[in-house]
């Protein structure tokens, strides 16, 4: 679907919505319009949703209400890597265990979530809660950019410190996060460490038919050896 006929499809849900709210009690339209607000969700997603927790046990409504009120409850950002945590510094930045000379670099908290669900990294992490986007305004000091390099840079002529010996680029592979990820290299490519960006190709149980040239591109300059 294009560009233009998703925004006419968004326009239609938000006009058919406008119709016949007026129908619905107030309690019900201000669910729905605050619904609405959440990403991936549209004014149909939206009633659907709310329609569905009027049919719900009052005690599920509760629970999901009180998730909601005490969600920044007891949350930190952690100082170090700007993950959320229950404590600063967080588990994984005081994790004797992880690998402190390594720090992987990603957008977003999910971001982070999905590389430690593999288990296949043992470093740490630094969220720069988001990626380099100037027609949305979003400059290098709209991002904890300043942050990382201070985390480089603290180790430098201390021997009591753990030096970072590795800087893993793991933003996201569009215009933005390779934008990210070129500003980081250039910052940091005077400094005495490896820094290296996650592979990229076709995803596990995907067609060579329908991936674009990009992706087929960079998977055969990633290749390896069977």
């Amino acid at each position: 679907m294009g560009l233009e006929a998703f925004s006419c499809l968004k326009a239609q849900e938000f006009l058919e919505f406008g119709a016949m709210s007026h129908f619905l009690p107030k309690s019900v339209r201000n669910l729905i319009e605050e619904l609405s607000k959440l990403p991936g969700i549209g004014p149909k997603s939206a009633q659907r949703l709310a329609v569905h927790l009027l049919h719900s046990p009052e005690s599920k409504i509760e629970a999901l209400g009180k998730a909601v009120v005490g969600l920044k409850e007891n949350l930190v950002f952690c100082e170090t890597c700007w993950n959320i945590a229950e404590e600063n510094p967080c588990v994984i930045c005081t994790d004797s265990q992880r690998d402190k000379k390594v720090i992987c670099v990603v957008e977003d908290i999910l971001d982070a979530q999905a590389i430690e669900k593999t288990r296949e990294f043992k470093g740490l992490y630094h969220v720069l809660h988001g990626a380099l986007s100037p027609i949305d305004g979003i400059g290098p000091d709209q991002l904890k950019l300043s942050d990382l390099f201070k985390r480089i840079e603290s180790g430098k002529g201390d021997a009591e410190i753990v030096r970072v010996s590795e800087i893993i680029l793991a933003t996201n592979p569009s215009l933005e996060g390779e934008a990210t990820a070129l500003y980081i290299q250039k910052y940091l490519r005077e400094y005495d460490l490896k820094i290296t960006r996650i592979a990229r190709g076709l995803p596990v149980g995907g067609d060579l038919e329908y991936a674009d040239e990009v992706t087929l591109s960079r998977a055969l300059n990633g290749r390896g050896e069977f």
